[in-house]
């Protein structure tokens, strides 16, 4: 015997009972508000200039662990990036020998990735209009790698904060980055001025693990006095 179609029951998300046919419809829109809340999740899947890629568990190689790459060029040729996270105390000129000492630029160089170690990268933050004839990888972020460059960059802009100088970049080949990120070895986060030239590079993994959600909150039950919230709000 076929169940009266008004009693029958309807496990939904998170395990809640819905009966009958009106049970249908709240189950349908359950399942449609799940939908919409999967897409930023799938919409990530899609590297493009200007998104950090920040390293997962799941990673596997040591050298790439807890590492935050921008990715500087995005195409169907392949992918570079160069990693955020790696300071170095490796003065500019002795990666590149033949580079004046740049007058104003306190900074050393960062390890930016494997392929061609040797060469400088930089990044610089809203350059004065015309210096640069590129455009920018994210808004108010430009590179280049034209060493008669830096010294103007370094007089025009606060060099400690908006001038940063990378050894070597990181590749993919076609189609390789995309796989990564599908197999869970990056995760995909907007890029912003803020999070490249941040003045704690060595935090920057672990303020974007969680997806990008630099602003976090916990919610802790330790003992309180009457009148108390019911969980305190530990900002980290």
């Amino acid at each position: 015997m076929n169940p009266d179609p008004k009693r029958a029951q309807t496990r939904g998300a998170a395990g809640k009972v819905v009966r009958g046919s009106r049970g249908l419809l709240e189950l349908a829109a359950l399942l449609a508000v799940a939908v919409l809340a999967a897409a930023p999740a799938a919409a990530q899947l899609s590297p493009s200039q200007g998104k950090l890629l920040v390293a997962t568990p799941e990673i596997g190689d040591p050298s790439w662990a807890e590492t935050v790459l921008l990715l500087l060029h995005h195409d169907s040729n392949g992918t570079l990036g160069v990693a955020l996270n790696r300071p170095t105390w490796v003065e500019p000129e002795t990666v590149a020998p033949g580079l004046a000492e740049i007058e104003g630029y306190e900074g050393t160089v960062f390890r930016g990735g494997p392929v061609a170690p040797t060469r400088l990268i930089f990044l610089v933050r809203d350059p004065p209009p015309g210096m640069l004839d590129a455009a920018p990888i994210l808004r108010g972020v430009y590179a280049g790698a034209d060493f008669e460059l830096l010294q103007p960059l370094a007089s025009a802009v606060d060099a400690e904060h908006a001038l940063r100088l990378y050894a070597g970049h990181a590749e993919w080949a076609p189609g390789q980055l995309e796989r990564e990120i599908a197999d869970g070895l990056w995760l995909l986060v907007d890029g912003s001025a803020e999070r490249v030239f941040s003045p704690e590079p060595n935090d920057l993994w672990d303020a974007l693990k969680d997806g990008g959600e630099e602003l976090l909150v916990r919610a802790i039950n330790p003992p309180r006095p009457a009148g108390h919230p019911a969980a305190s709000i530990d900002p980290r």
